[in-house]
């Protein structure tokens, strides 16, 4: 969806009192969001679009703390849904997606795009004194969980996104579980990072900023390999936008960006395989059992994951623990 932050911005900046927080929004994503990764970018510009429809018509100076911390509220008690009404296969009933709401650290994450923008408003464009933001209080976040699926479910997962109405689903959840790499990292994925003939992709938008290699191997590396010659967009990106428009001359696309809402084709496979309570980043705790199963340190587990220290994988300890114990 395009975002309403589509006037340019001028090159003096008026008085807070006159300067909408649209206008404030279309600075932050023209000077400080262009040097974010498209992944990173293309977040914080939907958080913005939801920010900017709070505050619709107000001033930087009219966004109170009081203003930000309702806005706050309405944005953990919103519902919306994900997917689209699918038809029972046995009856034919039309049945409607389920309704979620966002998580603590979801909305935490809302709060800290409207932190950064504000703070930009603070010391670079002097429109304020003050960040409102600052007084915000966060919202708890849920404990750290190890949800991971069982060798059934695994199975079954994979043979609905074999059949998902968006073909590159199987490559990218089979990429997902035998490297370990977070959504972003694999959006993010260009074909000139991979090495399809040696075995070995490389990640240069990695969430510590060092670059990570991860090895290809077995049906991972076959599914990017048909993945490739079904490249018909002759996109950039591994998991390219389904509605990316050619240049009638050149045959390339006008616009190349990476797949960032593939929700619908998530969940509609889940509901398939009949798995319930996982998320996307469950699959990197799926790598970690895996990887547990067959041996591996909680050292290498971190490798694996990409973590700097030990302290994110001691979730992982009980799993080396039983795979390490003797039989009874």
């Amino acid at each position: 969806m395009r975002p309403p932050f589509a006037r340019a911005v001028t090159s003096r900046t008026p008085p807070p009192k006159r300067t909408s927080f649209d206008a404030l929004a279309r600075d932050y994503i023209e000077t400080v969001l262009a040097e974010f990764d498209e992944v990173q970018r293309a977040a914080r510009t939907l958080q913005l679009t939801w920010w900017s429809k709070q505050f619709a018509g107000k001033s930087v100076a009219e966004i109170t703390a009081d203003a930000i911390s309702k806005a706050r509220d309405a944005c953990a008690t919103e519902t919306f849904t994900r997917g689209k009404p699918r038809k029972d296969k046995e009856t034919g009933e039309i049945i409607a997606p389920k309704e979620y709401r966002r998580s603590g650290a979801t909305v935490n994450r809302y709060i800290a795009t409207l932190l950064h923008l504000f703070s930009f408003a603070v010391k670079e464009r002097r429109l304020i004194d003050r960040n409102p933001v600052g007084d915000i209080r966060r919202k708890k976040e849920a404990r750290g969980r190890t949800r991971f699926l069982s060798d059934e479910e695994r199975a079954e997962l994979l043979d609905a996104c074999a059949s998902s109405e968006w073909p590159p689903l199987y490559a990218l959840i089979l990429l997902a579980i035998t490297t370990g790499a977070r959504r972003g990292e694999l959006l993010s994925l260009r074909w000139a990072d991979m090495d399809l003939k040696v075995g070995r992709a490389t990640l240069r938008d990695t969430k510590n900023g060092e670059q990570r290699t991860l090895p290809l191997a077995g049906k991972a590396l076959e599914a990017l390999r048909q993945l490739k010659l079904q490249n018909s967009a002759r996109s950039e990106y591994l998991f390219p936008s389904p509605t990316v428009v050619l240049d009638p001359k050149t045959g390339k696309p006008q616009l190349d960006l990476p797949y960032e809402h593939f929700d619908a084709h998530w969940y509609a496979a889940l509901e398939t395989a009949g798995i319930r309570d996982f998320r996307f980043h469950d699959l990197r705790h799926t790598t970690a059992s895996m990887l547990a199963a067959q041996g591996a340190s909680l050292l290498e587990i971190a490798d694996v994951l990409g973590h700097k220290t030990l302290a994110m994988v001691k979730r992982y300890s009980h799993l080396v623990v039983e795979h390490k114990a003797p039989p009874c």
